[in-house]
């Protein structure tokens, strides 16, 4: 099955627990999205998509539940997230991308010294 980076904005918070803390159970997950507004069989589907999409997998061998943990990296997925952003709302325009982002943003000396500092490094 081929891995899919496209999550859904929900799946990113299961996801972002996992990435924290791999091998939890269904219940763990459940019990640390108790903040949230969804119901065990909402989480259970959430996991199920994720598995379906190679985003996580179960380790089956403990007995009594499955231990759920992430098959994709958290960096590769935020990557593919921009790059998917910036084709859609920028035309693959990297530049459009910042300048937008510096145009509406209050950048902090230090950011703006990273920023120049990245520019200068590509």
């Amino acid at each position: 099955m081929k891995k899919n980076c496209n999550i859904s904005e929900a799946e990113w918070r299961v996801m972002k627990i996992l990435w924290e803390e791999p091998m939890l159970t269904l219940k763990q997950i459940a019990e640390r999205l108790a903040d949230s507004e969804w119901g065990y069989t909402t989480i259970r589907t959430m996991v199920g998509r994720l598995a379906d999409k190679g985003a996580i997998a179960a380790d089956k061998s403990n007995t009594g539940s499955f231990k759920y943990y992430p098959l994709l990296a958290e960096d590769e997925c935020k990557q593919n997230e921009v790059k998917s952003f910036m084709r859609r709302v920028f035309d693959d325009s990297f530049f459009g991308l910042v300048s937008s982002f510096a145009k509406e943003t209050e950048l902090s000396e230090e950011e703006k010294k990273e920023l120049i500092e990245l520019i200068e490094k590509m």
